[in-house]
């Protein structure tokens, strides 16, 4: 059996090889397949071992490896687990592992509170009483036993627990650390710490914590960067399992609560709290940086041979690849974090232009202007908020006629409805937003595509309060339902787009026709918010459809209503169920627009005006 040196030359001899591709692909099979396994029990029993056990798997996963695939001279050597002298080094180290997370521990904390997003009480420390010692709560005063107390708590924690830190340690910085190396150092440790994030997925699936999945890969790889320099620099994992240890207990359970408040909503926040949440995000990359910038790095991995990296263009390739993806990790990331960061601030940086009417469950955004009537009143195609409106109903205020556009439930500033909604909830919807607003009937209905459905499902519940009807481009209620798979994914890509905060950069993503009220409101009108309202919609499109089937079809069946349908220049199927829509009122016309647009409004404003206004002549 060759020695623990002669592997490694043999191993930077081979190249690629150097990856050992048959331990790494062994290796991530168990550790991933152990949580997953404990996850379907919990999921089939209700017992939930997942985080204890997967810890415990991750070390069963490298012990495997190392003891039949790898087979090293040394096991102790080949994962860092020794050589224990110099004692000094090993000592110096641990201290650093257990003092460093809890300095960038405070400092995130410090960076929050003066930030405005921890909550702090120093009177009366009522986060630690709180969690320590609730019959203490109200109290001022510091709560020196209970800080004690909660000290001790959480250091007997990191004791107990370190036997499954120490499996994480060994896993991920003493054997994968070095494996991945061969793709560079800075290639190594963001890998690593993705798919040391990744790995945490089934504590998350199913427990209604998803939302903190994005920020805590942020935090893993992060923490990974400074774990991995920790393992380099010490040559040994026992620095890294103390300062794990530390993370795990003292941090969140004693340094984020200890001069806290008792807001528990924001103590729970998982983009703001402490070295988990931005403030912390930002306390290691300074770390990080300053590491690097002192070639702190690049004397660690010094310290320890590597492997060769892969040579030729299937090397090049990869570093390629691998270069492409940890940029687009890390913006993405990035990008994530601020769209978390800003989104619960939009409401003060992007105020609701009309006023938020109240149904009960949710509320609805309704911008009106204007004086007289009849009022006009716009319903929004899919995806579009009251704001695409706006410069139509500029202009119909400045003679004086009066208009309403809304926010359907989830869009833009409307809340979200308690469950899905179909488009005859939709139209009750409007009906009671009029209402509790005190607008005045009867009404001339806008429709635009989806917005079509709403009108007509409107009318056919309240004939009465319908004055007149303008529907642009009206969607068709025969299509097929396929058409809400590429709606749907439309939503997914753009709710994507809209989380990564790519929607921030301005308003180079939005149709340049759009008003100006919704290119300077774009985070909020199609933010996520948005899309998964829009998507919603898509969910319940077979109902919609069907609903608005039901409604009566014959010629004349609206008498005399004063009707136009106008449709964008397209294929003969739709202009046709167009036809038959004008036909419903014997008052009703049909007529082409001139371009093959579906956004009417917006390519011929103009055009949509002079019917609108026209429409009882």
């Amino acid at each position: 059996m060759r020695s623990t040196p002669d592997r490694q030359v043999a191993d930077a001899r081979e190249g690629l090889s150097g990856f050992r591709r048959r331990e790494l692909t062994v290796f991530l099979l168990l550790a991933f397949a152990i949580p997953w396994l404990l996850w379907l029990l919990r999921l089939l029993t209700g017992v939930d071992l997942v985080a204890g056990g997967g810890m415990v798997g991750a070390g069963l996963a490298t012990f495997v490896v190392v003891r039949w695939i790898r087979r090293p001279g040394n096991i102790l050597r080949e994962t860092a687990m020794a050589p224990l002298r110099p004692k000094g080094r090993l000592v110096r180290f641990c201290v650093i592992g257990l003092a460093a997370p809890l300095v960038l521990g405070f400092l995130a904390v410090a960076i929050g509170a003066l930030a405005g997003v921890y909550p702090v009480d120093l009177a009366g420390f009522s986060g630690l009483r709180e969690v320590y010692a609730p019959e203490t709560a109200g109290q001022d005063g510091v709560p020196v036993g209970t800080i004690l107390s909660a000290l001790a708590v959480n250091l007997g924690l990191s004791v107990v627990m370190l036997p499954l830190f120490f499996c994480e340690e060994w896993a991920w910085r003493g054997f994968l650390l070095p494996r991945l190396r061969p793709l560079g150092l800075w290639t190594a440790l963001l890998l690593g710490g993705l798919i040391w994030g990744l790995w945490h997925l089934p504590g998350y699936v199913g427990t209604g914590t998803g939302h903190r999945l994005i920020p805590f890969l942020v935090t893993a790889v992060l923490f990974n960067v400074l774990l991995g320099w920790l393992r380099l620099a010490s040559g040994l994992i026992w620095p890294g399992v103390i300062a794990h240890a530390v993370n795990n207990t003292l941090i969140t359970g004693f340094v984020n609560v200890l001069f806290a408040t008792s807001d528990l909503e924001a103590l729970n926040n998982p983009w703001t709290i402490g070295l988990s949440g931005w403030p912390g995000w930002l306390v290691m990359l300074a770390v990080i940086a300053v590491l690097a910038g002192s070639g702190a790095f690049r004397r660690a991995a010094s310290r320890e041979p590597v492997p060769a990296r892969p040579t030729g263009r299937a090397g090049r390739l990869r570093r390629l690849l691998a270069g492409v993806l940890g940029v687009v990790l890390v913006a993405g990331l990035t990008g994530a974090a601020v769209e978390q960061s800003l989104a619960p601030t939009d409401p003060q940086r992007h105020t609701a232009p009309g006023r938020l009417v109240d149904l009960g469950t949710h509320r609805i955004h309704l911008r009106c202007l204007g004086s007289q009537g009849p009022t006009i009143v716009f319903a929004s195609g899919w995806g579009d908020s009251a704001t695409t409106w706006a410069d139509l109903q500029d202009t119909l205020a400045a003679s004086g006629r009066r208009s309403c556009a809304y926010d359907r439930a989830g869009y833009a500033w409307s809340s979200r409805p308690p469950s899905d909604q179909d488009v005859t909830t939709h139209a009750g919807d409007l009906a009671a937003v009029l209402s509790r607003a005190g607008e005045p009937g009867p009404f001339m209905l806008v429709g635009h595509s989806w917005g079509g459905h709403v009108a007509r499902l409107f009318h056919a519940r309240w004939p009465d309060s319908v004055a007149g009807m303008v529907l642009l481009d009206p969607a068709d209620e025969h299509s097929t339902n396929d058409l809400a798979t590429p709606a749907t994914i439309q939503a997914k890509v753009w709710s994507a787009v809209a989380a990564v905060g790519l929607l921030r950069t301005g308003d180079w993503m939005v149709d340049p026709r759009e008003p100006r009220l919704t290119r300077d409101n774009v985070p909020v009108v199609f933010g996520p918010a948005t899309w998964e309202a829009a998507a919603a919609e898509m969910r319940a499109y077979d109902t919609s459809t069907r609903a608005v089937r039901e409604l009566p079809r014959t010629a004349g069946a609206w008498n005399s209503l004063p009707l136009v349908v106008i449709s964008a220049r397209g294929d003969q199927q739709t202009l046709t169920h167009h036809r038959q829509i004008a036909a419903l009122s014997t008052h009703g016309r049909h007529i082409v627009a001139p371009v093959a647009d579906h956004y009417l409004h917006l390519a011929e404003p103009a055009l949509v005006l002079h019917h609108i206004r026209h429409i009882g002549d």
